[in-house]
């Protein structure tokens, strides 16, 4: 199955130096984990240490994204849908996150009333989705984010609420516009283009995304997989 290209598509060139970043990254992550596993820090020196961590995964998600809106845009992205696990990659999702989320000191409450836990979906893809949305979140929550995945007997819902200042935008659907995304009033990259790539990806898998949110009350975004 392959996700649909839309226009605006990026350089080669442009792709290749962003595919570049992602070896030094790893790099970084790696060693700043192994340092973080040692008992040779000081206090100020592990504080110091977990905030670059911190910096370098938030790098690697942008750098993901901006790779997989490359890919979308060429008609590269295909998915590999097979029997995964949903609580698994949404608690993987929510670990991928918890760098930005412990420095924000924002609860994430998982909440899973499913009881068919295997289903079919990309597993890589459908936690990208997640941890962009998780991230989202965090960016603007107030207080804590609630990650609720829910069944019926046709789809699966994922739901991310968070608690604060709400979508301003007349048409809140336009947050996964690819328009918005690019425009001078996003405030950082991750956030609009996150959202447009998570939009392409739950539709390449037969579901749909939307957003329910009221001002100074916060967001819900919510997605459906088809079983």
């Amino acid at each position: 199955m392959q996700i649909k290209s839309e226009e605006l598509s990026l350089e080669t060139y442009f792709a290749m130096a962003v595919h570049d970043l992602k070896t030094p990254i790893n790099a970084q992550i790696l060693a700043t984990e192994y340092l973080l596993k040692t008992n040779y820090l000081s206090e100020d020196l592990n504080e110091l240490i977990t905030d670059i961590l911190g910096s370098a995964k938030y790098l690697k998600l942008l750098v993901d994204n901006m790779l997989t809106k490359y890919q979308i845009d060429m008609q590269h992205q295909n998915l590999c849908i097979k029997q995964n696990i949903v609580s698994e990659v949404a608690a993987d999702a929510i670990n991928c996150v918890k760098f930005l989320t412990d420095e924000k000191n924002v609860e994430v409450k998982f909440v899973n009333e499913i009881k068919t836990d295997v289903q079919k979906f990309d597993y890589i893809e459908i936690k990208r989705v997640l941890t962009n949305l998780l991230s989202n979140a965090a960016d603007f929550t107030k207080e804590k984010i609630i990650l609720k995945i829910t069944e019926t007997k046709k789809y699966i819902r994922f739901s991310v609420a968070d608690f604060g200042v709400g979508i301003s935008l007349k048409n809140k659907a336009d947050i996964f516009n690819k328009d918005l995304t690019l425009s001078k009033f996003q405030k950082r990259l991750g956030t609009g283009l996150g959202l447009f790539i998570s939009k392409q990806i739950i539709e390449a898998h037969g579901g749909k995304i939307c957003v329910k949110s009221k001002p100074d009350k916060g967001s819900v975004i919510s997605f459906i997989l088809p079983k």
